[in-house]
């Protein structure tokens, strides 16, 4: 099993979660078990260096129980849906799936998110997002990172969203790569 998940591939929101609550628990038991080997080495004395590092082992197991608490609220997708959607794609266009993605403001999240060569098509994962808000927000990601000429759109009809993935073909390009990498970092 590899120790990172890769971000935006299937069922990446149900691998986060149990990977989340994993490391939380291990960071816990790791201090739990440094706590007890500092009392039976020092004649069952608190104050000693491994109690001080236990107590620390705290701040890694909440970065941990932080980030299973972001992506808690979210499912990932069925495989049917996967495998249909991927099914309308074509060969050069790139597929997130089971996105969750934070501004300073909002935790967001896509079902899926198509990257074409001048198109960013989502679908929103949880209903009563503000819509308007992430196109903004991804926008002015991509313009951040100095990648022009995409259009955002997300949409929170299913069917409205299929019927705007692009069947033409195109050659797959630096610049699509580069919104790829961009993209991929703004995933929790």
């Amino acid at each position: 099993m590899k120790f990172e998940i890769e971000r935006g591939c299937f069922e990446f929101i149900k691998k986060k979660k149990r990977r989340q609550l994993l490391m939380t628990f291990a960071m816990l038991l790791i201090g739990i078990l440094m706590f007890i080997v500092g009392l039976f080495m020092n004649k069952f004395e608190r104050s000693n260096l491994l109690t001080m590092l236990a107590i620390l082992m705290v701040l890694p197991a909440t970065k941990y129980f932080v980030g299973f608490i972001v992506v808690f609220p979210y499912k990932s997708v069925s495989r049917e849906r996967y495998e249909h959607i991927k099914s309308l794609i074509s060969d050069n266009t790139i597929l997130f799936t089971d996105m969750v993605f934070t501004s300073s403001d909002k935790v967001m999240n896509l079902d899926f998110m198509i990257i074409t060569d001048n198109q960013l098509i989502g679908l929103l994962g949880k209903k009563k997002q503000d819509i308007k808000y992430m196109e903004n927000y991804l926008k002015e990601t991509l313009t951040v990172n100095k990648i022009e000429g995409y259009t955002v759109k997300i949409f929170e009809d299913e069917k409205k969203f299929e019927n705007c993935i692009p069947t033409k073909k195109f050659e797959k390009s630096d610049l699509q790569q580069k919104t790829f990498m961009t993209i991929r970092t703004l995933i929790v």
